[in-house]
């Protein structure tokens, strides 16, 4: 919905092209705005974004020419057009020098500025197509292009990524120019700076992990495609593909060659960096190629090996493989507790869908027959136990949840004969967080309505512009007006326009005041449009609803 101020010193002028925009049908809906002066008009576009401004402009202290400087300074995408009763070059030049959309003479009637309006409309709705806004997004692209690239490695480090087909993976990867290939495997290597000199600042760091991943190019690059993704202020990824096909053709031998090749390599690039940069460097390696889905699996693993036994100590150069299988354990605690993560996040945002997947496949690796004291199920269970208090706690749910849930059930695994018995309490559990979290909602909702016709009801007489009311209860214009009709099926103009008539009524059948005071008290700024309305809502005219009260 665009918004239309009309502008004019005339009110007889002003008055009728309210009259005549409100009752136009089949024309794209407008809010409508008016001023009486320049003043006027700078007030409402102090306050208000306004689309289109259809103004005179021969008015005293300010004129049209004036208030179109300062419209475009506040509004530059609002479209003007002059209404004019002048036929006069050096206006049509200044104002279409000055940005105008339109200039049309008062002499030419209704149907001139119906059009000129409607193209004003047309210019509005072009710029917002979405061609217009892939073209700018376009032009932009090179600039997020290192955020966009760094965002999608770290959704696929962190496991947050689902990956799709291999065509689809290929497509990103060269939107996102990303120098690898979706069908081919890929090798990992951890880096860490073990230590920075204490002279260093933010961008000197920044610095050095160019100049360490400039040094792996001059090694890499020739047999390797190369990608540096840095996750911590002293940590970073390589993720590498060989470009040329090995001459060895067993398998074993073939996963193994560009492997060896790797680790002679890092020992040339750890050396470079203690001697060129004087800073020590540690370096994890992955012990064969691996598919794109296993990508979270292998950063897990070699993040594990950095925090324990040979890992924690300067300039080491160790392989998955040499540790894998102490560190099975503690990377199967990672998946889980990544799992939990995701589940919180679902929960979170309302997914029900995707939390009961993930849900049922969480659970379902420990037996549901069986009794539930097994260590990966103790870990699992404390694990949901964490998740569903933390979320309790957070949204000060305990009492409420405690009314309807046996608590307890959550502060022992001992409460469960079986772990299915714990899956079916957890479920049970997560449907009501679900519940109330989207009885919440809908209660904010009527809230919101509620509090918006309480507004309208006791102000119907003053501004009831969309603005004001989004002002009421703290919410943008267009999401209010899109709320109201998707709620009550009802436009907020129609809502306004009926609460107005129906108070106009209690008036004309209650006090002897005069048809045109009654308008203005119950908000209708002009005598015409106050009558037509009422027509419209009740198929007479205000001064034939009270004589025919009278009569009977």
């Amino acid at each position: 919905m665009y918004r239309l101020l009309i502008v004019d010193d005339e009110p007889i002028i002003v008055d009728g092209l309210i009259d005549f925009f409100s009752d136009l049908q089949g024309f794209p809906e407008l809010e409508l705005y008016w001023a009486y002066s320049s003043h006027e008009a700078l007030a409402c576009l102090r306050s208000t974004r306004i689309d289109i401004v259809l103004s005179d402009i021969e008015m005293p202290e300010m004129n049209g020419l004036a208030l179109q400087k300062e419209i475009n300074q506040r509004w530059p995408r609002c479209k003007v057009i002059f209404l004019t009763g002048y036929n006069d070059f050096d206006y049509i030049h200044s104002s279409s020098r000055n940005g105008a959309t339109d200039y049309v003479l008062k002499t030419e009637g209704d149907a001139q500025i119906l059009k000129a309006v409607r193209k004003a409309i047309e210019a509005l709705d072009s710029q917002l197509a979405l061609e217009r806004l892939i073209r700018n997004a376009e032009t932009r692209l090179t600039q997020a292009l290192p955020l966009m690239q760094r965002e999608f490695w770290m959704d696929l480090l962190n496991g947050t990524e689902v990956l799709k087909d291999k065509e689809e993976v290929q497509a990103q990867l060269q939107e996102l120019q990303i120098p690898l290939k979706a069908d081919e495997p890929l090798l990992m290597i951890l880096g860490r700076v073990d230590a920075w000199k204490e002279e260093m600042g933010q961008s000197d760091k920044m610095l050095f992990l160019y100049a360490v991943h400039n040094i792996a190019e001059e090694y890499l690059q020739d047999a390797f495609r190369i990608v540096h993704i840095k996750y911590r202020q002293d940590r970073f990824v390589w993720l590498l593909q060989f470009k040329q096909p090995s001459e060895v053709t067993t398998g074993d031998e073939r996963s193994a060659w560009p492997i060896h090749q790797i680790n002679g390599y890092m020992e040339l690039i750890q050396a470079s960096c203690s001697s060129y940069l004087n800073t020590p460097c540690s370096f994890m390696t992955v012990s064969e190629p691996f598919d794109w889905d296993q990508i979270a699996q292998r950063f897990d693993t070699l993040s594990f090996l950095f925090a324990r036994g040979l890992g924690t100590r300067q300039e080491v150069l160790l392989s998955d493989q040499q540790l894998f299988e102490a560190i099975q354990e503690g990377h199967d605690g990672r998946a889980k507790i990544r799992t939990a993560q995701l589940l919180s996040d679902f929960l979170e945002k309302g997914q029900r869908t995707e939390f009961m997947a993930l849900f049922d496949q969480f659970m379902g690796t420990v037996d549901g027959a069986s009794f539930s004291g097994t260590g990966t199920a103790v870990e699992i269970f404390y694990a949901m136990v964490s998740m569903f208090i933390t979320y309790i706690n957070r949204w000060a749910l305990m009492k409420e949840v405690s009314d309807r849930f046996n608590i307890s059930k959550l502060f022992s695994i001992e409460e469960h004969a079986t772990w299915r018995e714990a899956t079916a309490s957890f479920r049970q559990l997560a449907d009501m967080l679900f519940d109330m979290k989207s009885d919440e909602s809908e209660q904010q909702t009527n809230e919101v309505i509620r509090n918006v016709q309480d507004y309208i009801k006791r102000n119907l007489d003053r501004d009831l512009s969309l603005t004001r009311l989004a002002e009421s209860v703290y919410l943008s214009p267009s999401y209010l007006s899109k709320l109201y009709k998707q709620e009550t099926g009802l436009s907020l103009t129609d809502y306004i326009v009926d609460h107005r008539v129906q108070k106009a009524k209690e008036l004309l059948i209650g006090s002897e005041q005069k048809i045109h005071k009654i308008g203005r008290a119950v908000g209708f700024e002009s005598a015409a449009y106050f009558a037509r309305c009422f027509k419209k809502m009740t198929g007479q005219t205000p001064q034939e609803f009270r004589d025919g009260v009278r009569r009977s």
